[in-house]
């Protein structure tokens, strides 16, 4: 079978499996399968390709298995991380969150990222500004495993805690955090429900659970004037705004996404 017959028959396939880019995706795992960038295997349909390899990464995805794991990296901020089932796998929208909190950085500001995951955010914000000083602390050892790997293989100098919550954790300048925000009877894709960790998806009936732990224990952990930015769902900004107000917190900033969706809510506690 050459490398063209194998994208037409796989972009057949997961276009009935119900994949919305199904020919971006048959190239993306014909690349993967042979070490090849997707310009190469565009170039050269003549070639071999080796099916069996191919077929067995295709039934996962038809599977609805995300594309994310099969490969085992997702691109995050230009660069690659490591993940694999156990971690949350990266969202575009996500480095809207880092964007905000590379604004804020200044010269040895002790940063957290709480629930770390694949340590995408944490680990960005040590290669981009190197002067801060980054924790990352998740509750699963995986996670934290997985995103030591990351910082290994990226170069990040950056701290790990295992932690449920903010137990065991100090004072920090920036709080940062993508928490579960989904609540437990939302609808979610089969490749998302099925596959991603449920712990770093749903936070409890209404998806507002743990914003409500934030605003309780958060503060405790911040000194002088810092500052706490969360990543939000669709349509939570501003019950997180609230929420966070009515707990005695101002809000600094509400940062859309590229889709103007309100993604990242700052906030800064005010003086007793």
């Amino acid at each position: 079978m050459t490398t063209g017959d194998w994208l037409r028959e796989a972009r057949g396939r997961l276009e009935r499996a119900g994949l919305e880019s199904a020919a971006l995706e048959a190239q993306v795992l014909a690349a993967h399968i042979l070490l090849r960038d997707r310009s190469h295997v565009l170039a050269h349909p003549e070639e071999d390709f080796p099916q069996l390899a191919g077929e067995s990464l295709l039934q996962r995805r038809e599977r609805q298995e995300p594309l994310a794991y099969i490969l085992g990296w997702r691109e995050f901020y230009g660069r690659r991380f490591h993940v694999e089932p156990g971690v949350l796998i990266p969202r575009q929208e996500t480095e809207i969150l880092v964007e905000t909190a590379l604004g804020l950085l200044r010269h040895e500001t002790r940063v957290l990222d709480l629930g770390t995951g694949s340590g995408c955010i944490g680990i960005t914000l040590k290669l981009e500004f190197a002067a801060a000083h980054v924790t990352l602390s998740d509750v699963s050892p995986k996670a934290i495993e997985i995103a030591r790997r990351n910082a290994e293989e990226l170069g990040a100098d950056v701290d790990f805690v295992l932690a449920d919550g903010f137990a065991g954790l100090g004072e920090f300048d920036l709080i940062v955090t993508n928490p579960p925000y989904i609540g437990l009877g939302e609808t979610l894709p089969v490749e998302v429900r099925e596959h991603e960790p449920a712990g770093a998806l749903f936070a409890g009936p209404t998806g507002l659970e743990f914003y409500e732990m934030l605003a309780a224990e958060s503060g405790l952990h911040l000194g002088g004037d810092g500052l706490l930015l969360m990543e939000v769902g669709y349509r939570q900004a501003r019950a997180v705004g609230g929420l966070f107000e009515a707990s005695g917190w101002m809000v600094e900033q509400i940062v859309p996404d590229l889709s103007g969706i309100e993604r990242v809510v700052v906030v800064r506690q005010l003086s007793a």
